[in-house]
């Protein structure tokens, strides 16, 4: 997250956009989904393995899957793909995380998707 402020996701947090979870009223995850695509999602090294991940992933996919999508995709960092792989995502190819510019290094990520199947009219 260097270069990141929490500037940068404040006004995606006030419009709902963005869910936190929070443990002993601290922030230790967010994530973010929009129509076929989790946007973001992180949650802190000390809660990992408290299911602040696997909740915020359920909200990040229901918004992702918002209107019917079908097909949802992610940028995942390295070591954040066997989480994804774990919710049937799988890779599709490589890439580098956008919007980081010199002098912070660039961040290798996975490309994901998972085919939903097509919810009932």
């Amino acid at each position: 997250m260097s270069g990141r402020h929490v500037e940068d996701y404040r006004a995606e947090c006030a419009s709902g956009a963005i869910w936190v979870v929070e443990s002993g009223g601290k922030a230790v995850g967010f994530a973010q989904g929009v129509p076929g695509e989790v946007k973001r999602l992180f949650v802190d090294a000390a809660a990992v393995g408290l299911g602040a991940g696997a909740g915020l992933m359920e909200r990040a996919l229901a918004d992702a899957r918002a209107g019917g999508v079908d097909l949802v995709r992610i940028d995942a960092t390295l070591n954040a793909v066997s989480f994804y792989e774990k919710w049937g995502f799988r890779e599709t190819g490589r890439g580098v995380f956008p919007g980081r510019t010199a002098p912070l290094p660039q961040i290798d990520v996975v490309l994901l998707e998972k085919r939903f199947e097509a919810e009932p009219a």
